[in-house]
């Protein structure tokens, strides 16, 4: 993830939802939608602005024993790539 984004948070096209029709998690936007895991899930649910830290503590709280700093960096690098979340810090 780039280092300018300190406080991920969803873009305004992009949201979180649960299909359960498919039985699955889902990120959708309007050129698509993304199936999430429960981790992605968990880590998008937290893109409201909070910083990187608190981000990664709570993740560590809802799954004990992971160490998911490197994982939540790669994967909102993934979502910034695709415009899904912005920079709450820049406001």
């Amino acid at each position: 993830m780039g280092e300018s984004i300190r406080r991920p948070r969803l873009a305004p096209h992009a949201r979180y939802r649960w299909d359960k029709v498919r039985n699955e998690h889902q990120l959708v936007f309007p050129e698509g939608m993304m199936v999430l895991n429960e981790p992605g899930k968990a880590i998008v649910e937290l893109c409201d602005g909070r910083s990187l830290d608190e981000m990664v503590a709570a993740l560590k709280e809802k799954f004990p024993g992971a160490e998911p700093e490197n994982d939540v960096r790669e994967f909102l690098g993934q979502l910034a790539e695709r415009g899904l979340v912005n920079d709450a810090a820049a406001d």
